[in-house]
């Protein structure tokens, strides 16, 4: 059975490049014109909330935390600590860079 998550933010890379995070904790780094996924990244324990690049897209930052997707139920089954919701930095390398030679579809 396959698992559909939501996306809860898609950030725009100023490179050309964009980023996709959702409610399963996961983000990924995307080359629009080549039409691939540059990069998967290891989930975080909950699920990313908002995301963003810095202005010379040098870093990625985004939020973990509930996302309310599974209702008030799930909340309450969390602990004092997995209730806090964080902002992480990611370093940005070659990663998000678009592939020299784009392959169209």
């Amino acid at each position: 059975k396959a698992e559909l998550f939501a996306v809860n933010s898609i950030a725009f890379n100023p490179v050309g490049t964009f980023a996709t995070a959702g409610a399963d904790g996961a983000f990924n780094f995307w080359d629009k014109d080549a039409k691939h996924r540059l990069k998967q990244f290891q989930r975080a324990d909950q699920a990313i909330t908002s995301s963003h690049f810095n202005h010379d897209g040098s870093l990625y930052a985004y939020a973990v935390g509930y996302d309310w997707s599974n209702g008030v139920e799930d909340f309450g089954k969390l602990s004092p600590e997995q209730r806090k919701a964080r902002v992480m930095i990611h370093p940005v390398k070659q990663e998000a860079q678009p592939r020299k030679d784009p392959k169209r579809w």
